[in-house]
Formats: C-alpha cells, sequence, structure tokens
C-alpha cells in the first residue's frame, strides 16, 4: 500500500513553485491507479516522491508500512530496489544489447550471472522481446524500446510500478499494446501500478482508480468508471470531452428541442443494465408512447455502458421515469417540448 498523508513539496528559487499541497491519497496493493492531470499540475513530482526521487517539505510517504522519509540512505536504496520505473523516452543504454539493458539492475544488485541469465530469458519472455535479445535500442520501434524498459523495471522482482507518461511518446497501436502488457503483468505478477498521464483514454483502458490532480492538489479521486462518469470537477469534465460519451452533442439536443410534444429525457445504463429489456418492460407497463431519438453504446475496461435520448408521451409520464430509476437509470430531464 502507498499513503500520502499531508505532502507538499516546494521548489524555491526566484519564483517558489508549490508543486504538491496538502496531498492526502492512497493506493492499495495490486491496483493499477492513475494519476492524471495538466502539464504543471504536479504528476511528476507526486510519482517521484514514491521512491523519494523528489522529497516532500512536509507529510509523510509510507509504502507497505514504511515510512520513506525515515530511512537511512542504505535502508531507502533498499527499499528503492521493489520500485519499478518506467519512462516517456524509455532511457536505454545505446551501448548495451537489449539483453544487457534488462541485466543491468541485475549486476549493481551483484546478482550472480547465472540467475541474471535465467531472469533475463524470463523477462524476455514476458514482454514478447526473446527474439530480440541481441539487438540494440537503435534497432528497435519505440514499442520495442518500451518493452525493454518495462522489462528492466521488473527485474529486481519489484513490488510496484511507476509510469511516468509511459506511453505519450508512442502511436495509438502501440500504446494499446503496451496498456495490455501492463495489464497482463499486473494479472500475474500482483504488482501495483501507478500511471501518470495526461491522456484519459490511457486511464479509461486500464486503470482501476484514478485521482484527477490541479495545481498540486488532488481533486477528484475514486474508482474510474465513477468518475468518468459523474465528473465533479471542471477539469475531469474537460479531459473527458471526446471520450466518455454520457452527453448530447449539442447540435443533436439542439435538434431535438424541435420534436413537437412530449417530454425529452436521457437515460443512462451503466454494466448489466445494458443487456435488459427495460424499455420494453416500461412500454408494457405505463400508457406512455416511447420514440428513441439518440443512442450511444461504450465501454470502460470491462464495463458496458449505453446512453439513450427517449421522447415520452403520455399520461403515465412521471411514472415511467420513476420506474427507470427504480430499475437503478440516472435519469435526466433535457427539456419539455
Amino acid at each position: 500500500m502507498i499513503q500520502f498523508e499531508n505532502v507538499t513539496k516546494v521548489y524555491k528559487g526566484e519564483n517558489e513553485v508549490v508543486a504538491l499541497s496538502d496531498v492526502d491519497l492512497t493506493i492499495k496493493d495490486g491496483e493499477i491507479f492513475g494519476i492524471i492531470g495538466l502539464s504543471g499540475a504536479g504528476k511528476s513530482t507526486l510519482v517521484r516522491c514514491i521512491n523519494l526521487l523528489e522529497t516532500p517539505d512536509k507529510g509523510r510517504v509510507s509504502v507497505n508500512g514504511v515510512d520513506m522519509l525515515s530511512l537511512t540512505s542504505r535502508r531507502l536504496r533498499e527499499e528503492r530496489k521493489k520500485i519499478g520505473m518506467i519512462f516517456q523516452h524509455f532511457n536505454l543504454l545505446s551501448s548495451r544489447t537489449v539483453e544487457d539493458n534488462i541485466a543491468f539492475p541485475l549486476e549493481l544488485s551483484k546478482v550472480p550471472k547465472k540467475v541474471r541469465k535465467e531472469k533475463v530469458a524470463e523477462l524476455l519472455e514476458l514482454v514478447g522481446l526473446t527474439d530480440k535479445a541481441r539487438a540494440y535500442p537503435s534497432q528497435l520501434s519505440g514499442g520495442q524500446k518500451q518493452r525493454v524498459g518495462i522489462a528492466r523495471a521488473l527485474a529486481n522482482d519489484q513490488e510496484i510500478l511507476l509510469c511516468d507518461e509511459a506511453t505519450s511518446a508512442l502511436d495509438p497501436q502501440t500504446t494499446r499494446s503496451i496498456l495490455d502488457l501492463l495489464k497482463k503483468i499486473n494479472k500475474e505478477r500482483g504488482i501495483t501500478i501507478v500511471i501518470i498521464t495526461h491522456e484519459m483514454n490511457v486511464i479509461k483502458e486500464i486503470c482501476d482508480k484514478v485521482a484527477v490532480i490541479e495545481d498540486g492538489r488532488i481533486i477528484e479521486s475514486g474508482v474510474v468508471e465513477e468518475v468518468l462518469l459523474n465528473p465533479t470537477t471542471d477539469t475531469a469534465k474537460t479531459f473527458l470531452k471526446g471520450v466518455i460519451k454520457t452527453e448530447v452533442p449539442p447540435e443533436v439536443a439542439a435538434r431535438l428541442k424541435l420534436s413537437n410534444g412530449g417530454e425529452l429525457i436521457q437515460i443512462t445504463f451503466l454494466g448489466g443494465e445494458t443487456g435488459e429489456p427495460i424499455i420494453n418492460e416500461m412500454v408494457s407497463k405505463f400508457d406512455v408512447l416511447v420514440n428513441i431519438l439518440y443512442g450511444n453504446i461504450d465501454q470502460v475496461q470491462d464495463i458496458t455502458f449505453g446512453m439513450l435520448v427517449l421522447k415520452l408521451t403520455g399520461p403515465e409520464q412521471k411514472l415511467a421515469k420513476a420506474f427507470l430509476e427504480d430499475k437503478g437509470l440516472k435519469v435526466k430531464v433535457i427539456s419539455d417540448v
């Protein structure tokens, strides 16, 4: 478990910058936790405080019950071995082959050569680069370089993997393959993964929980589907535009309002509700006519959700809406038309 308690970090100089301000955050074992924010929001500083590459000015950072700020230099080096890190620009050693890049942290830990060789072979298979063992970084694609970075970050059987904008230099297809690899590692090895990004699609595809950071403060956090489907802050809503379609596009809404008679409502389905014949059941129970005017289906990892705009007419509109809410659907009145 990773815990931040009232963590503050200030960069002092000609212009003082408060990078983090009284941050409280808990990341549980085995989670894939996303931290999203605009450039300069404090994302990188936050994640670098986990392994004390940045030292907070105030507060407490604990990893698996260990107060990181209380450690001696020697103990801190030992604890850092349990925390791997991958970067946006890979940071590979150009003069070393793939297998030698992966072996490098094992050499620093003075792991015997035979054990190193076995471990490197295991990691090459894990990241799908067995055939690239003797290649040099210059001979690899961006996605392959990042796979080497991931393997190297796991060489000492790390318990935590920190990902600092690990996919922002990659094309969409390669990004998807790297995210799939991280999900595989998390599932098979139970490693806690912390991802910082400015790409909401990354959060949508891989994370269990997410925190939104702005001006050094956590302004929103929770389970991914809750934050994505019901954002409470303007920053989260800005990130979600074009990623999660839970709102009617303005041009569609304007056209819908030209409809004559009835009431326009927007309903949101989540999870198993998307497969139930709820609309059909509502029509059979109540004296109401339904016209489906707009719809959309999307997915957050394994959770499917849908949105429909309906025009209801008839004497039992209120009863019909109450029925939908009783079924667990989110109902929003767009307008009376």
